[in-house]
């Protein structure tokens, strides 16, 4: 059983304020002589799950407050206990998640603060836990490019020139992302406002089809600082990456990345983060050059089922030798997302962006230029109450992009399917 952190004082808390909550939960329900069955059934199901809680099992209470919030995911005590089952779980991107979802409820003021406490405790939290996610999906084919011909300057004009594409056969793959963290509290001020912790992860990203061609696995590790007050989440930490490609080693990258986090009272969170490396391609070393990248987003809860956000994201790639394809580029993203409790179960998360990609060194050939500009996007559902043995819960995923340039061979197309099963606790 997952070790429980010692949080009584803001459980009482939570549980006094909430009635205030709990009373405005069902509208009407105390002049009617006999509650509806649906009703009867989530007073019986949250009671057993209220009990499960008390007795030190989360796992056993997690599928009983989903099953209820299938029936009405507006419910946000519900949901409250179900941020508080998985930080009992150790499930820390979960309760996250949902604590930081119910803080646009009707909440009062204490429940607010001590919600905030809680994603505190998350992100200050001590000792080892893992995730993962593992999923079926299809390699090779899934892009596609409108033409093959590329007009080049020769000393005899321009003239046409065919790109040789390897054939992309689509092979059925497994894909599996995985990652193991540990975290030692460091210390904190006089006044206990900001606390400090040391933390190192190990990371992976797997893909897996049949022969070699389309086989890659990264590996991440980092170790770094985090600090964190009461509504400030803010870290640095060199990292390292490994990447192999068809079975031989590919890139390494050497850097440093930083982070931050403000959140508000009302279910705001603003956040960014940079990071800078120097890149060492083991298959082509005019690939060696550096990469950095820098993302700048705002989220927001609604209605306490429901999140919605924008980001801007900006990467610059350089290659000691630029001219060699496209290695040197810049390119800039903005995105809009969301992710909505829709009931039944269902988590439906839409994606959509907008992503411009300059070349820094076009090749003196090409008689156009080889810049890309497209839209793209992804739909992620979830089926939140539906377990399988292990604590997993499946999942679809679709992407799809649609990229024009200048250069009529680089007008491409790109549509992945996933499904596959990630870890609840």
């Amino acid at each position: 059983m997952a070790k429980v952190l010692s949080t009584k004082p803001h459980f009482c808390l939570l549980a006094l304020a909430l009635l205030f909550a709990a009373a405005a939960m069902m509208p009407g329900q105390a002049q009617a002589t006999t509650p509806p069955a649906t009703v009867l059934e989530i007073e019986r199901s949250f009671d057993q799950a209220m009990a499960a809680l008390d007795a030190g099992q989360p796992e056993a209470a997690i599928p009983l407050l989903q099953d209820i919030l299938a029936l009405d995911p507006k419910l946000i005590r519900v949901r409250l206990e179900l941020a508080r089952a998985y930080f009992m779980a150790q499930q820390w991107a979960r309760s996250r998640e949902e604590f930081f979802r119910v803080l646009s409820g009707d909440l009062p003021e204490p429940v607010r603060k001590t919600v905030l406490s809680f994603i505190r405790q998350i992100d200050a939290r001590r000792g080892f836990d893992w995730d993962l996610s593992i999923g079926f999906t299809t390699a090779g084919g899934s892009r596609t490019y409108d033409s093959d011909i590329v007009n080049a300057n020769t000393a005899f004009g321009v003239l046409p020139f065919s790109i040789t594409r390897a054939d992309e056969e689509r092979l059925p793959a497994v894909t599996a992302t995985g990652a193991m963290n540990f975290r030692r509290a460091l210390g904190s001020n006089a006044a206990g406002t900001t606390t400090s912790l040391g933390f190192a992860s190990l990371g992976f990203d797997l893909l897996e089809a049949e022969g070699r061609r389309y086989d890659s696995l990264q590996l991440r590790a980092k170790f770094g600082l985090r600090l964190l007050s009461e509504k400030t989440t803010a870290s640095i930490a060199p990292f390292a990456s490994t990447q192999w490609a068809a079975g031989d080693p590919y890139e390494d990258r050497f850097g440093i990345e930083a982070a931050f986090e403000r959140r508000s009272l009302m279910g705001g969170s603003a956040y960014g983060g940079l990071s800078y490396a120097v890149v060492d391609n083991r298959a082509n070393s005019a690939f060696d050059g550096r990469f950095m990248s820098a993302l700048a987003g705002f989220r927001r809860s609604v209605g306490g089922r429901s999140i919605v956000g924008t980001e801007l994201y900006y990467e610059r790639r350089t290659a000691d030798q630029m001219w060699v394809g496209r290695q040197g580029y810049q390119s800039l993203k903005w995105s809009i997302y969301s992710s909505v409790d829709v009931g039944r179960g269902w988590t439906l998360s839409p994606r959509l962006y907008v992503r411009h990609r300059d070349v820094l060194e076009q090749h003196a050939s090409w008689v156009n230029s080889a810049d890309e500009t497209g839209i793209g996007g992804s739909l992620r559902l979830e089926k939140t109450n539906t377990f399988l043995p292990g604590g997993y819960t499946p999942y679809f995923q679709i992407d799809a992009e649609r990229m024009r340039s200048d250069v009529e061979a680089f007008n491409s197309r790109v549509l992945g399917i996933q499904i596959g099963v990630e870890r609840r606790f």
